[in-house]
């Protein structure tokens, strides 16, 4: 993915070798293949990526396998000076002690930005897994309401389950943990899944599957009996403000303007939204670009990003509504779930 993109970077800044090492999301990247452990170094005319004999890698197009083997390391020391490529981002100090060993007289130099900028900008073939990882998300869902019933479905953990089991019955993996939210519990952004009872009111899913290394991210609520009219209204305003968001989505706009139009439409409510509007989406969960408040980053062809505006009342409810989208000349919803509030 992008080596010879990446190789001309190296040649420009006059980078010799760039090592990255597990677990830098990187190399997943750069090989299109999940290895643990692994380290990828590339040069600016080749790659080579040392994988564990435990890991079945596949023949990968301009990169070479080779397996750790005991002195593997003797074999690319090097006690001339050289100017090292090194992710900052990933590197931890006991592998920072290591390469000054390995490469005593090396200059390091942090590429940490040059991978950001290649990987925010997706390729068709990425957009595609992340598309398939969506569908197998709106799946999920789907399947949940169709099988929705009070004896099946008792906890939170019960829906967590029954959504990882129906993405995984697909062929897909798990993004990210599963936040099944019940009433109050909701009012906390990243709630962890309990056996908290399924009882009247909002029930919010923030869930997502991956597919060959990439993810989906999407939050649907549903309200468990009838929302009276109070509770009708506000989530109608919030799904007003995540809509707007998208509608304002185009080139040249910043991800800081749409979170403004989110915010503005909340109105007095703004104080209950307290965290960024979205995040970029790929390899990673949550990556490049910036989507919030504050951010010049400006939407450009081939960016896939969340859109989730949410409002948090602590002892009450919380209400979250989320998209992955893609744009392409134009703002496409990847996840297509209904946003109607459902009642079960």
């Amino acid at each position: 993915m992008k080596l010879i993109e990446f190789r001309s970077i190296l040649r420009k800044k006059k980078i010799d070798l760039v090592w990255l090492s597990s677990p830098d999301p990187n190399i997943t990247y750069f090989t299109q293949q999940a290895f643990d452990p692994a380290i990828l170094l590339v040069t600016q005319r080749s790659a080579v990526v040392y994988v564990s004999a435990l890991d079945k890698a596949k023949p990968i197009k301009g990169v070479t396998i080779r397996h750790f083997k005991l002195g593997w390391q003797k074999k690319i020391s090097h006690n001339r000076a050289i100017s090292l490529g090194v992710n900052k981002d990933k590197l931890t100090v006991a592998t920072y002690e290591g390469l000054k060993k390995l490469f005593p007289k090396a200059r390091f130099v942090d590429i940490s930005k040059d991978v950001t900028v290649l990987r925010t900008t997706k390729t068709s073939a990425e957009i595609n897994k992340i598309a398939k990882a969506c569908t197998i998300t709106d799946n999920a869902f789907s399947s949940f309401v169709k099988k929705f019933n009070r004896r099946k479905f008792k906890t939170e953990q019960d829906v967590a389950l029954f959504l990882e089991d129906s993405i995984k019955s697909q062929g897909g993996g798990v993004g990210f943990p599963t936040i099944v939210a019940m009433g109050k519990n909701a009012a906390v952004p990243h709630h962890k899944v309990s056996l908290t009872p399924l009882k009247r009111g909002f029930l919010l899913m923030d869930f997502g599957a991956s597919y060959k290394n990439y993810n989906a991210d999407m939050t649907r609520m549903v309200f468990l009996g009838k929302p009276t009219k109070a509770e009708r209204e506000m989530y109608g305003l919030l799904l007003k403000a995540q809509e707007s968001a998208i509608e304002t989505a185009s080139k040249g706009v910043t991800y800081g303007e749409l979170d403004s139009v989110s915010r503005k439409i909340l109105g007095k409510y703004d104080k209950q939204f307290t965290h960024a509007l979205g995040h970029g989406i790929g390899i990673d969960v949550h990556e490049s670009p910036r989507v919030g408040g504050g951010s010049k980053e400006k939407i450009e062809r081939g960016h896939v990003f969340t859109i989730e505006p949410g409002v948090y009342f602590p002892g009450k409810y919380g209400l979250r509504i989320e998209d992955t989208l893609v744009f392409d000349g134009k703002t496409k919803i990847l996840t297509k779930s209904s946003k109607k509030l459902i009642s079960l």
